[in-house]
């Protein structure tokens, strides 16, 4: 089996977990990455999942806005295991990167992680006009 078609396989299986998650949850208010919930920000990242997955072809996928990983990495760092799987899985499956991240962990090995995760998407961002004037 090829690198291409086993990634495609565990993508299609995670975005299937994915979605029988939030299938199978019960309703959650709608606040979305910004919830003080960690049920609605579940719901948030499954719905990235869901809209990645349902996108054909997959050529038309596109990589979430920048926004959205960054809210997704964040969700990588809280206390409750189900959100950093859900975030983990998610990132896997819209990035193809996992970074080495392991959501069940020792919070200082999950910390390595986290950080590769945001240096990475700190490297998708446009230089901000600030950081051009300073060549930087």
């Amino acid at each position: 089996m090829s690198r291409a078609t086993h990634l495609r396989g565990r993508l299609l299986g995670g975005a299937a977990w994915l979605i029988l998650l939030a299938a199978c949850a019960p309703p959650v208010p709608d606040g979305g990455f910004n919830a003080p919930d960690p049920a609605s920000r579940i719901y948030a990242a499954a719905g990235v999942a869901a809209d990645w997955a349902s996108t054909e072809p997959p050529e038309a996928r596109r990589r979430p806005a920048i926004g959205t990983l960054r809210h997704l990495v964040v969700m990588l760092e809280s206390s409750d295991p189900a959100e950093r799987l859900v975030a983990a899985e998610t990132l896997r499956m819209v990035t193809g990167e996992d970074f080495d991240y392991d959501a069940s962990a020792a919070a200082a090995i999950r910390f390595l992680a986290v950080n590769r995760w945001r240096a990475w998407v700190d490297s998708l961002a446009p230089a901000r006009a600030s950081d051009r004037e300073l060549g930087s």
